[in-house]
């Protein structure tokens, strides 16, 4: 348990404190807080092996103990890895179903909510959805809805169990020569207040540098792309922002205050 453990640490994660066997447990992914569960790892029910993936990043990892008598060939790493995308594909496909049934029912949110009054926001065709929570749809590379995200009001998130995030995004306005790519909607919709670009939502940090990419392809070199990251204290914004716009031949922006994010700046009134 304990070298499984260091292993999973020494990729970036936190590991938590017990570590079972045979079961499948998620926990924070790279960069999140305790208590999110982005990550999930799998401890083989002998102790000799387990796997590790980390859905904000893609991430996907073997461990094998030293005391196993047979290393994992790469065939039989593949195939780990196989098992794994195909159990979340079947998760990912009912979650899109659910996705797209729960949109087509609920109606556009009101403009008075209180998430996008305490973000000074607009709606931008997000929608309304139980218990009073603002709904953002989450559409992959071939522009399908396959997730839902659902903001309280007091600003906790979370999406559809099993729904796909990592490449996935929503886009506020039309296409623009200046494409500004952000982690979250608040802030999105507060960059295309200002500036009027198209403005494209990646969801968190980890999926900047995917959906990066998406809109380097979809929109072609002509079109600049600038990633506005957030300013976090711990420095993961700042670093998925500058791989984002590296990946995608494209400049990266960061509010100057730490702690901040752009909706942060320009709902304060600083530019």
């Amino acid at each position: 348990m304990h070298e499984f453990k260091a292993f999973i640490e020494g990729h970036g994660l936190i590991a938590p404190d017990v570590i079972p066997v045979g079961q499948k447990v998620r926990f924070a992914g790279f960069g999140k807080p305790k208590g999110n569960q982005s990550a999930v790892f799998y401890f083989f029910p002998d102790g000799l092996g387990g796997w590790v993936k980390d859905y904000s990043t893609g991430q996907f990892v073997v461990w094998q103990s030293k005391r196993a008598v047979k290393p994992f060939s790469r065939h039989e790493i593949a195939a780990l890895k196989a098992d794994a995308e195909a159990v979340d594909l079947r998760k990912q496909a009912k979650a899109a179903d659910k996705a797209r049934f729960i949109w087509s029912k609920l109606p556009l949110v009101s403009p008075s909510h209180a998430y996008l009054a305490c973000k000074g926001i607009e709606p931008h065709g997000a929608k309304a959805g139980r218990g009073d929570s603002l709904v953002i749809p989450l559409f992959n590379p071939q522009k399908e809805l396959v997730n839902l995200q659902f903001i309280l009001p007091e600003g906790s998130k979370r999406f559809l169990t099993g729904g796909r995030k990592q490449g996935c995004y929503w886009w506020l306005g039309k296409r623009s020569n200046r494409v500004l790519i952000a982690e979250g909607f608040a802030t999105a919709a507060s960059l295309f207040e200002y500036s009027g670009c198209l403005t494209v939502i990646a969801f968190d940090a980890g999926n900047l540098l995917a959906v990066a990419k998406t809109v380097r392809a979809r929109l072609g070199e002509s079109v600049e792309i600038i990633v506005c990251g957030d300013n976090d204290a711990s420095g993961t914004g700042q670093k998925a922002a500058r791989a984002a716009a590296v990946a995608s031949g494209g400049r990266y922006l960061l509010p100057k205050v730490i702690g901040h994010d752009f909706n942060d700046l320009l709902a304060g009134g600083a530019l």
